[in-house]
């Protein structure tokens, strides 16, 4: 009785094997064509490689079962929290990464004048200010030398003057290399850099006021020697327009800045607000809100965006 069963599985098995096998030649046939187009010169590989996958269909699904077993097995599953219609808010503590301000809340300039602030945060804030020198960042740097606090006080002044040495340093070389310099094209490279240098004293107000148009007359001095080698430095152009705005000659400043629009229209936002402050200057208030309602990259500055909708709407 057994022999018989036995008998009949293994006719079962062969069945099904030669079933298999036939399946798989066909698919192998019908799909290798399609690898024939992607590896012509290997027809014969491509059957092999296609007939020899789907024959092992079989065992490669035992491989995978038991996969599937011991990676069931083995997950971890997160855990499902309860619905307890309470939370422990003291739990969240450590959850939640504490942020800070370096500085605390406010700006720089309000730090500087709270004199309840530590000093060790004050001289923190100044040593972040010397490392981006900017115009803002002096100028909040010279309002704490009226501080009271000494210690901060003369950290500001060793700071300004650190500031000012180097400028002047460089002044000092330039000029020196400048005046024995026989070359046209590097005296004029010679004169660009002492005219930025110049303007960077004005720029940041690190001058007295006495010195203010000798260093506006320099400046004007070394561009135009500048120019004779590259009238199109457009950077010179710009510093020559905000020295003749300091000076109130706008009519020359105007026709430094439409230069620069000639030369650069694609990109003249930056100097559509040095525009419409001259002919604010000189009270022609429609040029003002022409100007301002025509350049469309100005409404996308943050600092002048409420100054642009009060134009358009004036």
């Amino acid at each position: 009785m057994f022999n018989e069963h036995l008998l009949r599985t293994e006719e079962y098995v062969k069945i099904f094997y030669i079933f298999h096998i036939f399946i798989s030649v066909v698919i192998s046939l019908i799909s290798s064509q399609y690898l024939d187009k992607r590896f012509p010169k290997s027809k014969k590989s491509n059957f092999i490689f296609m007939l020899f996958f789907n024959i092992s269909l079989p065992v490669i699904g035992y491989l995978f079962s038991f996969w599937i077993a011991y990676y069931l097995k083995t997950v971890k599953y997160e855990e499902v929290l309860e619905n307890i219609h309470m939370i422990n808010l003291e739990e969240f503590e450590s959850s939640f990464v504490k942020i800070e301000r370096a500085f605390g809340e406010g700006s720089m300039l309000e730090l500087m004048r709270n004199d309840y602030a530590p000093t060790s945060l004050k001289i923190k804030a100044l040593v972040s200010m010397s490392d981006n020198i900017s115009q803002k960042n002096i100028a909040i740097i010279k309002d704490t030398l009226s501080s009271n606090n000494d210690e901060v006080r003369l950290f500001s002044f060793a700071i300004i003057d650190k500031i000012e040495r180097g400028i002047n340093s460089k002044i000092y070389k330039n000029l020196e290399k400048f005046t024995v310099e026989k070359n046209s094209i590097e005296k004029a490279k010679l004169a660009k850099e002492l005219a930025l240098l110049y303007w960077e004293m004005i720029y940041y107000e690190l001058s007295e006021d006495s010195l203010k148009e000798y260093l506006l007359d320099e400046v004007i001095k070394y561009i135009e020697i500048a120019n004779q080698a590259d009238k199109y430095e457009l950077k010179l152009h710009v510093v020559l327009g905000r020295v003749y705005m300091m000076r109130k000659e706008y009519e020359r400043a105007a026709t430094e800045f439409s230069f620069l629009y000639e030369m650069n229209k694609y990109e003249y936002a930056y100097i559509m607000p040095f525009l419409a402050e001259i002919n604010f200057n000189i009270g022609s208030y429609t040029v003002v809100k022409s100007i301002i309602t025509e350049s469309r990259g100005l409404k996308l500055n943050s600092t002048l965006h409420s100054i642009v909708e009060q134009w358009k709407v004036s």
